[in-house]
């Protein structure tokens, strides 16, 4: 009897085009890995080894999948284990030998999971070396920074994008260890208990690039962490995305206005001539909330999932991955372009920073330092001229009142602590807004992008030492 109609339709004929259309690549890889480390160990013989490989070879070439589901076979692995008998006959089901679908698929997601990371990885490490030259280069920009809606203080452009590129690359860092979770060994663990053939899963493991093979034999059939760690991070990146483009939102804002973006970035209404609806942002918003609703998914589905060998952890959840995955890849493109091509309205942030008291805090602190008063008699002081509308005859006669003395400082002096420019200048302490206190903000971003560089480019270079080896090894076999 054949399976269900319906469920044919809706469960084996997708995963059956699934596996055609995005596991090829990784299920060669995976055969031909097994098959030298069957051959090394003795426990196929070397005529079937050079047979098997040359069918392999020949299958790689000549094999037409069918769009259609086939006949007679449940998925892709036994269609091609058909056609492998067609070559070889009952010497094709040596292939299969101390293997099983659980630990050959968990190998195939992994290899897969683990590329689309590498690419994913490499892309944010490129977009972050853009923007490092777009915050080296607004290091001088004003801008005003907002508390709970309200304008707070004075900083810099470079300031600003700095703190979300760190917490990017937070993110980042975070994918880099999960990649270490991915990137282990399933192979060999056979259904759940290994087997009692003396395989060698560290060849298998080194063959393949993974840095060591999954430690134990159940596990590596039923955990998810090699899903729902990358799936995980991935969200997390994207929320801090879409906070940051909902604050560039208000600030390009036509109440707000403090930052802009060129015309070929924002849309103009229909009707209304005077628009210029900086869209991108909401298109990157969108992307990542629907990149994000992926991922979510995958974190989700394993919630109250038996802990056991179950289909939660086979090839129908990677569609959403591998979705969440070009649209993150898509949205960084514009992420970039928006954060490389925004610039700042300098005579509204002066208005707003002078009009909203933005620089205040600065005053309060020099009248600390100036006239050796406490700092909260110095933010009653402050207080009282903001309350005037910043008037400074207000705040010398606060200042009497309070202290009982007039106020040292002349008005130039005043007037030259509240500006935006001293303000930023001032606060030259580590991680602060002037170019002094940037030195160490860049430093400690491009430490953190050479530390994940270089974890990434050495698992790249061993990941190609692999697949030149598997090929030698491979070829070797007859």
């Amino acid at each position: 009897m054949g399976f269900s109609p319906v469920y044919s339709r809706h469960v084996l004929e997708k995963s059956y085009r699934h596996w055609a259309e995005t596991f090829l690549s990784e299920f060669g890889q995976q055969n031909r890995a097994h098959l030298v480390m069957l051959t090394k160990q003795g426990i196929i013989d070397s005529e079937t080894a050079s047979a098997l490989k040359n069918a392999i070879g020949a299958l790689d070439t000549t094999m037409k999948i069918p769009r259609e589901f086939p006949d007679g076979v449940e998925d892709l692995f036994f269609f091609y284990e058909k056609q492998l008998e067609g070559l070889l006959g009952e010497k094709a089901g040596s292939l299969h030998t101390a293997r099983s679908r659980n630990d050959m698929d968990a190998t195939v997601f992994r290899l897969y999971v683990r590329k689309r990371m590498i690419s994913l990885m490499k892309q944010m490490l490129a977009m972050t070396g853009s923007l490092i030259e777009k915050i080296k280069n607004s290091r001088e920009q004003l801008l005003v920074l907002y508390t709970h809606g309200q304008p707070a203080q004075v900083s810099t452009l470079a300031h600003y994008l700095a703190s979300f590129l760190i917490e990017f690359l937070e993110g980042l860092e975070g994918l880099n260890t999960s990649l270490r979770v991915v990137n282990q060994c399933p192979l060999g663990a056979a259904a759940i208990t290994t087997t009692g053939f003396n395989i060698d899963r560290k060849l298998v493991s080194d063959l393949l690039g993974f840095e060591y093979p999954v430690p134990n034999s159940y596990q590596a059939i039923v955990t998810s962490h090699w899903l729902t760690y990358p799936s995980m991070w991935f969200k997390s990146i994207l929320t801090d995305i879409t906070r940051l483009m909902a604050d560039m939102g208000h600030k390009a804002s036509c109440e707000v206005g403090i930052l802009s973006f060129p015309d070929e970035l924002v849309q103009v209404s229909s009707i209304m001539p005077q628009k210029r609806n900086p869209v991108i942002i909401e298109h990157i918003r969108i992307q990542s909330g629907m990149a994000s609703g992926d991922f979510q998914s995958l974190i989700d589905l394993f919630h109250n999932v038996p802990y056991q060998d179950v289909n939660e952890v086979a090839d129908a959840p990677l569609t959403n991955f591998t979705r969440g995955c070009e649209t993150f890849s898509g949205l960084l493109e514009l992420l970039e372009e928006t954060l490389l091509k925004v610039s700042v309205d300098e005579k509204k942030v002066d208005d707003i920073a002078i009009s909203a008291g933005t620089t205040t805090t600065e005053l309060a602190d020099e009248l600390v330092r100036r006239e050796s008063i406490s700092f909260r008699t110095a933010h009653r002081v402050t207080s009282a001229y903001v309350k005037s509308g910043y008037s400074l005859e207000a705040l010398r006669k606060e200042f009497q009142s309070l202290v009982g003395r007039p106020i040292g400082m002349r008005d130039s002096e005043l007037k030259t602590t509240l500006s935006p420019r001293h303000f930023v200048e001032m606060r030259t302490i580590p991680g602060g807004p002037s170019t002094l206190a940037m030195e160490s903000v860049l430093n400690s971003i491009e430490a953190k992008v050479r530390g994940i560089s270089k974890s990434l480019d050495e698992l790249v270079k061993v990941i190609a030492k692999s697949e030149k080896r598997l090929t030698t090894e491979f070829n070797c076999l007859g």
